[in-house]
């Protein structure tokens, strides 16, 4: 019986096949940025504490963190297409439990289905990717998933606003993020998340199979994981941790200190959304062309020191201008990593290779939101002061304890670019 969408990839060449995955993972992606700027405040509205509003996030990469391994396995062992359906169904349903909460019980919930369905969908899509690239072409192409994914949240912060001004003003006439508005957004993020499913399951086949059309046969490759990859899996866990677990006390420590007007809250993350969303295609180019290592630490550098001046600021600009830096520095290094994955693990080990470098993300992301949640609740600023330190020394780390792959073998041409 014919896969659906086998005819439509067997005449596609793996740029086109890239770019139809990078389409169902911007479609699928589109609650991204209101989630993570929005949940907080919705959080603050129904009167959630710092650890609530730490668990809430933390629960989320649990879900996300603890099945990788296996899911890893299972895509070496049966395909990327399947469990790329699979997560964008269950991301789906997430979008419909968000917008039916009223209560932190069902944003746990919600959370849950989010982290597994979202996981499950990106480490999916972060083995296609690699089986329709070369080396050589491998941060851009990294960079242009990557970027799908933030687009994605970018066009639905955008469609936020019109439905925010619709329906966020409450009785006093202040604009909030109100339960109507709160339901009307999550049903729109749903109905993408299904243009992108019938993206995945009509528009695309089975990459893992078509891995040697790209030039780097999975049969010719080392069936081993290189042991630099778990020398990265340490720093990512502990930065993962550290950055993990003050992303949701900025906008509460924003709204606490300098102002709680959501407009221009979100025009001060604007120049950085637009970053994530147009330049991680770009300046992943940097890790083919300077190696993986150096955009890896100037990436957690310059994160490090944004966080460090976070309890001085008073105004909106300055955040602004720091966020931006901030992201541009960031969009060069998760490409970079992505890219150090791929050529540290062979075709018929690359899934387990991502499934453990996104579990030691996911891990940091579990822990670090609980902590730095008990930290912000005695002390405001501690948690960005020990987010300095921790990312100043894991550029340290990047620069003294790995090797660069990309410097080993550069073919001189590219599948996936």
């Amino acid at each position: 019986m014919p896969v659906p969408g086998q005819s439509t990839w067997r005449s596609l060449l793996p740029q086109d096949t890239l770019r139809r995955l990078q389409l169902s993972i911007l479609l699928s992606s589109l609650g991204i940025v209101v989630i993570t700027a929005g949940l907080p405040v919705y959080l603050s509205e129904i009167g959630a504490s710092g650890l609530e509003l730490g668990g809430v996030f933390a629960v989320g990469a649990l879900t996300t963190a603890l099945p990788r391994p296996l899911i890893g396995r299972a895509l070496d062992l049966y395909g990327r297409r399947r469990f790329l359906i699979v997560g964008i169904i269950i991301v789906a349903v997430s979008m419909v439990f968000y917008g039916m909460a009223r209560d932190i019980g069902m944003l746990f919930l919600a959370s849950t289905a989010q982290g597994f369905g979202t996981g499950t969908m990106l480490l999916s899509a972060y083995a296609m990717t690699a089986d329709l690239t070369l080396r050589s072409g491998r941060g851009g192409s990294f960079g242009s998933t990557e970027q799908s994914q933030y687009r994605g949240g970018l066009y639905g912060g955008a469609l936020a606003v019109p439905v925010l001004f619709l329906t966020g003003f409450d009785q006093a006439g202040n604009l909030r993020i109100t339960p109507d508005a709160w339901s009307i957004l999550f049903m729109i993020f749903a109905f993408g998340a299904l243009a992108g499913l019938a993206i995945a399951v009509f528009g695309l086949g089975e990459t893992y199979a078509r891995a040697p059309e790209t030039g780097e046969p999975v049969s010719h490759e080392a069936d081993k994981i290189d042991r630099q990859l778990y020398v990265l899996m340490a720093i990512v866990a502990l930065t993962s941790a550290s950055s993990a677990g003050i992303a949701p006390f900025i906008l509460k420590f924003i709204q606490d200190h300098i102002t709680q007007n959501l407009v221009l809250l979100g025009l001060a993350y604007l120049p950085a959304s637009l970053v994530w969303g147009f330049m991680p295609s770009r300046m992943g180019l940097i890790a083919d062309r300077f190696g993986r290592k150096l955009p890896i630490a100037v990436g957690l550098t310059m994160s490090g020191l944004f966080s460090a001046v976070i309890p001085f600021l008073t105004t909106i600009v300055p955040l602004a201008l720091f966020a931006m830096i901030e992201a541009l520095c960031y969009s060069a290094a998760v490409p970079a990593e992505q890219a150090f994955v791929a050529d540290m693990t062979g075709g018929k080990r690359r899934g387990i290779g991502f499934g453990l470098y996104t579990l030691a993300q996911s891990t940091g992301r579990v822990i670090g939101p609980l902590v730095m949640g008990v930290l912000y609740d005695q002390f405001r600023a501690g948690p960005f002061v020990a987010n300095a330190a921790i990312l100043l020394l894991g550029s340290g780390l990047v620069l003294l304890m790995l090797r660069d792959p990309w410097r080993r073998r550069v073919p001189s041409v590219s599948g996936g670019k």
